[in-house]
């Protein structure tokens, strides 16, 4: 036997634009009724007790059992090198720089740092990048 097929679920207030709906909340409370189930209430939503939980079967014993000797994972000993700097690029050289937001952008090199990082600075006035930099 087939299972039945259910029809899509039509909404009272259809979407002008994405996440705006052509009603407004005081015009969908008055739509969907819920003046009169308030009304008939005596100005309160029905409550419902929530109903009493089954109890829970007992769990059955694992059909698999992992072995003891689980493995440990590797050890990374794998120490991080310092960048080498260019033999070329000394304090005050002109450098480009080829990613991010100041992409083709000009700058002045006045350092690398321990990390790694290159600290630079900028003629703003020119190109009017920000003061100052650290690029890898």
């Amino acid at each position: 036997m087939a299972p039945k097929e259910r029809k899509p679920r039509v909404t009272r207030n259809p979407d002008l634009i994405r996440g705006v709906g052509k009603h407004s909340r005081s015009k969908m409370y008055h739509k969907r009724g819920h003046w009169a189930i308030k009304a008939k209430n005596g100005g309160d939503f029905p409550q419902h007790d929530a109903k009493p939980m089954a109890p829970k079967a007992e769990e059955k014993p694992l059909k698999f059992y992992r072995a003891d000797d689980v493995k440990k994972p590797l050890v990374n000993k794998r120490k991080p090198k310092p960048t080498m700097l260019r033999a070329s690029i000394t304090l005050g050289t002109v450098l480009i720089i080829l990613a991010e937001r100041f992409k083709g952008k000009r700058v002045v090199f006045l350092k690398q740092l321990p990390s790694g990082l290159f600290l630079v600075t900028r003629p703003f006035k020119i190109n009017g990048v920000a003061l100052p930099l650290l690029f890898p």
